[in-house]
């Protein structure tokens, strides 16, 4: 595993200060979802905001390409609005430094330490797996799943969701991607993986164009 010691890498007290206005812009709009531009506006800051975070526990264990199974931008229904969910892997060939277990134990020391509250358990098959969440930092869960294949297949995948946000994940999605549901306007593809730090993609343009 590895940490940059700047560069891409989030920085917790900065990610704090943006948790407090995302907060702001949430209690401002109690009473009154926001709709529209506003919407949109108060969902990218705070996808930026979950992506970041996990950003900062991917580059960790390794400051490389992930591969992605899930984006991470399309919006999940959630009491009493809608939440975010990724999930990315190592890349193939990708080797732990240390054996599984090891890894597992300091990862949940390393999540402690920056105020995450996290757990180890044991697969089905055997295998560690840390389950964290940060209430300060709006993650709900983040789930690190261990993969020892003796130096030779080793993998870590790691699946995030953020706690809720308000607003209507149905025109979420259709200001996301113009057209949604009948007709959703052809786009340029997602990214098959991308480096921890890059700044992601959130929704398209009327003209298929990422924004």
């Amino acid at each position: 595993m590895t940490e940059r010691a700047g560069g891409r890498r989030p920085r917790l007290g900065r990610l704090l200060a943006v948790v407090a206005l995302v907060a702001i812009a949430l209690t401002g709009c109690a009473g009154a979802q926001p709709h529209g531009e506003e919407l949109y506006a108060t969902a990218r800051q705070a996808n930026l905001l979950f992506k970041e975070t996990v950003a900062a526990v991917l580059i960790h264990i390794s400051d490389g390409t992930w591969q992605i199974q899930d984006y991470g931008d399309l919006p999940l229904d959630c009491h009493p609005g809608y939440a975010f969910s990724l999930h990315r892997t190592t890349f193939e060939g990708w080797t732990l430094d240390r054996d599984a277990a090891t890894t597992a134990e300091g990862l949940a020391a390393w999540l402690g330490d920056r105020g995450w509250t996290a757990q180890i358990r044991s697969g089905g098959d055997g295998q560690p797996a840390v389950e964290a969440s940060a209430p300060a930092l709006q993650i709900a869960s983040l789930v690190i799943e261990i993969r020892d294949g003796d130096g030779t297949a080793d993998a870590i995948g790691v699946g995030a969701t953020s706690d809720c946000v308000d607003g209507d994940a149905e025109e979420l999605k259709a200001l996301l991607y113009p057209g949604y549901p009948d007709r959703p306007v052809a786009h340029e593809p997602l990214p098959a993986g991308e480096p921890a730090g890059a700044t992601p993609i959130f929704g398209f343009t009327e003209d298929g164009s990422p924004r």
